[in-house]
């Protein structure tokens, strides 16, 4: 090992170069400050984590907290959309989409229920006493030849909402699972049964939980095209925005989630192990 340093070190020398400069020194604390107190702030632009911007001053690029305490220097990389994050305006794009073909998710795992027959794949987290996922799923009556809808129950507005959830998931896992998605496409849950059977499989619900919570879903629908954008709440025209037609509103009409106290309200893998549908319901 000895050897080999001494011949890379006597390289260095012979060509002019020092092996530092390969590795340039990480900019001290008190320059990365005096940097940015005194540049020109180039822009700055919330990331898609809480409380981190990206900030782009004296031709470099920092992540800063929100209060402008804590500065990260390096390099974001984006895991979900495999991509390195070195510009602002990519920041736009990557906080409103969601490539799942990069992701290697399979919706079909989130126990969805489905709709129509076109070959765009199309994703909706929805609860199912949400009224603007009704909305929605109104709309895709009229487009469900262009596409197909997979509508993923997720509980966010409480302990019926659980129970529900619960009751279709299992209802998709049997012959009458086209009574499940007629029941959860038109929000008319009399025909599902009073009490859910020991041998349903609770683990797709439990995965769409875990999934929503990955994806930052506080609210629903929530909506994911098959070009990767998303959108939070319910379109004006849900054609249009498929098509790309329109741009997403600031403020669009979504059933947000609970807070606590009412701990069964709030979205977490445990939600799926709470219902209201008597003791066969229990896991």
């Amino acid at each position: 090992m000895l050897p080999r340093l001494l011949i890379i070190i006597l390289l260095s020398v012979l060509t002019g170069h020092s092996i530092a400069d390969t590795n340039p020194p990480t900019p001290s604390v008190s320059d990365t400050a005096d940097l940015l107190s005194n540049a020109n702030i180039e822009g700055l632009k919330a990331l898609p984590v809480h409380g981190l911007n990206m900030v782009k001053a004296g031709g470099k690029t920092f992540f800063m907290s929100d209060n402008g305490r804590f500065v990260i220097t390096g390099t974001l990389l984006d895991v979900w959309n495999r991509v390195a994050v070195t510009e602002l305006d990519q920041v736009d794009q990557i906080a409103n989409r969601i490539d799942l073909s990069k992701m290697k998710l399979k919706i079909d795992d989130l126990g969805p229920a489905t709709i129509g027959t076109g070959k765009p794949q199309v994703v909706v987290f929805v609860d199912p006493r949400c009224p603007y996922c009704g909305t929605v799923q109104k709309q895709m009556e009229a487009i469900k030849g262009q596409y197909t809808f997979k509508l993923v129950p997720i509980p966010v507005l409480g302990p019926e909402s659980q129970s529900l959830v619960v009751k279709i998931g299992c209802l998709l896992q049997t012959p009458s699972k086209d009574k499940a998605r007629d029941a959860l496409m038109h929000q008319s849950y009399d025909i599902l049964p009073s009490a859910i059977g020991s041998k349903c499989d609770r683990e797709p619900v439990q995965r769409a939980l875990v999934t929503a919570k990955l994806f930052g879903i506080d609210g629903v629908p929530f909506l994911i095209a098959p070009d990767g954008r998303t959108f939070k709440g319910a379109p004006d025209s849900l054609a249009d925005w498929l098509a790309n037609k329109t741009e997403p509103k600031t403020e669009t009409p979504r059933a947000e989630v609970i807070q606590p106290p009412s701990k069964a309200a709030v979205v977490s893998p445990d939600s799926a192990k709470t219902s209201n549908a008597g003791e066969d319901a229990k896991p």
